[in-house]
């Protein structure tokens, strides 16, 4: 039997990302100077999906880096070697090619091969790393990766969600917004929410309910100064989104 290990192909302008790494606190909501190392941890996320993490937490910075492995990986077999210079990966992210900029990615890139996860939807099952190998020629500036291919079955049909990115690079430096979107991105018709289950889907390091539910309201205006979605929190509680 020909098994074919080639990523769903998408527009330049949408990053494709599993529905299960989307509904849940993987790539969370991290303060700033607030990354923990965590060691097994059981993530909060919906029903159906199961996730446990070792490593250190992963932001939804982490994500945009991650997803755009997936878009260089188009066209290849899952499994195979890509290469691409660093800038035009930064560009690709929204991202300027200084020095800060490029050292900031390649941390990315090893917090996603420092990470360990087990992961469950439903209908496949997966443990190891996110990046799988990253490897850079110092003298031409090239870099190359390797995905796990066993990553290929969180991409099936309806098990994925296509990540608009002019509205990403719009949230940028706006992690719950961010995160927000990434996660309503997945509901065709979002269900409603209690402001204290997407306090722990998101992994929010806040821990007073009122508190996150203020970070919540601006959140909600910003996702809806980005996308045109209908974002309100309502007298019980209840954050409701309604796409156009």
């Amino acid at each position: 039997m020909i098994v074919s290990y080639l990523l769903p192909s998408c527009s330049d302008k949408v990053r494709a990302v599993p529905n299960a790494v989307l509904r849940g606190a993987l790539f969370g909501v991290v303060g700033r100077g607030r990354r923990k190392h965590e060691d097994n941890v059981l993530k909060t996320t919906i029903n159906g999906i199961s996730l446990r993490y070792t490593g250190k937490q992963l932001d939804q910075s982490d994500l945009d880096v991650w997803a755009e492995c997936f878009r260089l990986n188009q066209g290849f077999r899952l499994g195979e070697e890509i290469f691409f210079s660093s800038k035009a990966f930064l560009l690709g992210i929204g991202r300027n090619n200084g020095k800060t900029d490029r050292d900031w990615l390649y941390s990315c890139f090893r917090r996603l091969m420092g990470a360990v996860v087990e992961i469950g939807d439903g209908h496949c099952f997966y443990t190891g790393q996110l990046l799988q190998h990253w490897y850079r020629d110092e003298k031409t500036g090239k870099n190359s990766l390797v995905l796990n291919q066993k990553l290929l079955p969180f991409f099936q049909t309806q098990f994925w969600t296509g990540l608009i990115l002019e509205q990403r690079l719009l949230l940028k430096n706006k992690s719950l917004a961010k995160w927000l979107h990434g996660f309503y991105s997945t509901h065709k018709n979002p269900f409603e929410y209690k402001v204290e289950k997407l306090m722990d889907l998101c992994g929010s390091d806040v821990v007073v309910v009122k508190t996150f539910k203020q970070k919540l309201k601006k959140a909600l205006i910003e996702l809806n100064s980005a996308t045109g979605w209908e974002c309100l929190i309502d007298e019980n509680h209840l954050v409701h989104v309604k796409k156009k």
